[in-house]
């Protein structure tokens, strides 16, 4: 049976994945680390980075080794780990991850104009650093709109009885690895067999006087 890879390639750059929880966060990840060397630098918010989901995706603990994660609590501490992900990078890296990267940045004993700047400035680190290091940048945001313009591509992703489906400009999830063995879908054999072609109608008999 012919398989295909049921996980999308981040490119370098920064991608969006909007709708993506812990689960489609981790999947993406070990995805990467798969795929690429240097361990996954993580700037966590909100309790983002779980082990659990990580190693749920990877079916190994063994991967729990190859992400390195930073945990910020206010827009401040967000704002540092940000910037000495500039530095980390130099060493080999497979994928920054930031989820909510702009969630601290909302908190309400910051004042607007700080938070608006100290937001400006990560997210233009953040895509400074995927072009200058030609690493994928992954983040999910709790306002999409406002972060989707630091974005070079975007996925979308909902939790199906068979794991993550994702979706963005030329890739969509049409099959999946499950505990019991690989599931396809129909739109998965569109892509291997093609359509079906239209039944033409059968000509009608002449009659002959």
């Amino acid at each position: 049976m012919p398989r295909a890879d049921p996980l999308p390639t981040l490119d370098s750059g920064v991608t969006l994945l909007r709708g993506g929880d812990r689960g489609g966060i981790a999947a993406l990840v070990v995805a990467a680390l798969d795929r690429r060397d240097g361990p996954a630098r993580w700037v966590d918010a909100r309790n983002h980075a779980s082990t659990y989901a990580l190693a749920d995706a990877a079916r190994s603990h063994r991967v729990l080794d190859q992400v390195q994660v930073a945990r910020a609590f206010t827009a401040h501490q967000h704002h540092a780990l940000v910037r000495q992900l500039v530095a980390d990078a130099r060493r080999p890296t497979s994928l920054v991850v930031a989820p909510a990267v702009d969630d601290c940045y909302r908190d309400d004993d910051l004042l607007a104009c700080e938070a608006e700047r100290l937001r400006t400035a990560s997210l233009s680190t953040l895509s400074a650093l995927a072009d200058a290091r030609d690493v994928p940048v992954l983040v999910t945001a709790t306002d999409d709109d406002r972060v989707a313009d630091y974005a070079d591509a975007e996925l979308s992703v909902e939790e199906t009885q068979f794991g993550p489906r994702f979706e963005g400009e030329d890739v969509e999830t049409t099959a999946y690895w499950t505990r019991r063995g690989w599931q396809t879908t129909i739109p998965y054999w569109v892509d291997i067999a093609g359509r079906v072609a239209e039944r033409v109608a059968a000509p009608e008999p002449e009659v002959v006087a």
